[in-house]
């Protein structure tokens, strides 16, 4: 498996799973990433969390009741409080055998499949030692042998940062916050970025130029649709994040 900076450079552009296969699977489950790999999709975006007792899990909100059939917060939880949670049942109920992975088995899965990984940083709870979260986040990708193949990712730009001086060879995306107009090359110059990921709304050529006149790489959410796609074709992106990779994938096969 190339290194991520190896890998896309040589890649125009490529698709990014959005948690997953996040529209035909439920998302940060095992079932989403094995569809977004038998897809095609070159990377796996997921959302992760600490337990009570520091196990990293595959979980987007900070509270479980969304998509598990679980209640509270993951912080103050502890794993074996998790792990046995239905985190598929309230997608689709064909999906209730899965559970809630820990970022070990999700990481397993992509290295084994040779698919790069988005892993995002969530900003910090109130008097969260969020440091600490990073250091744990970070040690458990570097176990895994996929720190050269992972890309962390957020909207809390001061974590990127702090990740960045601990680890200055990790790479990192800032996700562009809604109503901040600087240009990629002013959010790099201060948080030491390799890419900046926008919403479809906010991608412009003159966003998108300035990354590439800056060596920086654009990623847009969340193109779901040909429409989206067909309009997103028109700048200059790298990385189409979605949740139906299968469809994008299909598209983009098909047009060329």
């Amino acid at each position: 498996m190339k290194p991520l900076r190896e890998f896309v450079p040589e890649n125009k552009r490529f698709v990014v799973a959005h948690r997953g296969s996040s529209g035909t699977a439920p998302e940060n489950t095992l079932a989403a990433i094995s569809e977004a790999i038998e897809a095609g999709a070159k990377m796996v975006e997921i959302d992760v969390r600490l337990t009570a007792d520091d196990y990293v899990v595959l979980l987007h909100d900070h509270v479980l009741g969304r998509t598990t059939s679980g209640h509270g917060k993951s912080k103050e939880l502890l794993y074996t409080d998790i792990k046995d949670l239905d985190a598929g049942g309230w997608f689709n109920e064909k999906f209730s055998n899965e559970r809630v992975p820990l970022l070990e088995q999700a990481l397993q899965l992509l290295r084994k499949h040779e698919c790069y990984v988005n892993i995002e940083i969530k900003p910090p709870q109130p008097n969260e030692n969020f440091e600490k979260r990073i250091e744990r986040i970070v040690d458990i990708v570097d176990e895994c042998k996929m720190l050269p193949n992972t890309l962390f990712g957020s909207f809390h730009h001061h974590s990127l940062k702090v990740l960045k001086q601990q680890y200055p060879s990790a790479h990192t995306a800032a996700i562009n916050l809604p109503g901040d107009n600087r240009l990629p090359s002013e959010i790099a110059q201060e948080i030491h970025c390799e890419a900046l990921v926008c919403s479809l709304r906010e991608c412009t050529h003159k966003r998108t130029n300035d990354a590439h006149a800056h060596g920086l790489y654009m990623g847009v959410y969340t193109i779901n649709t040909e429409q989206d796609l067909q309009h997103i074709l028109k700048y200059d992106v790298t990385a189409i994040v979605s949740n139906y990779p299968k469809r994008i994938i299909d598209l983009l096969n098909s047009s060329h």
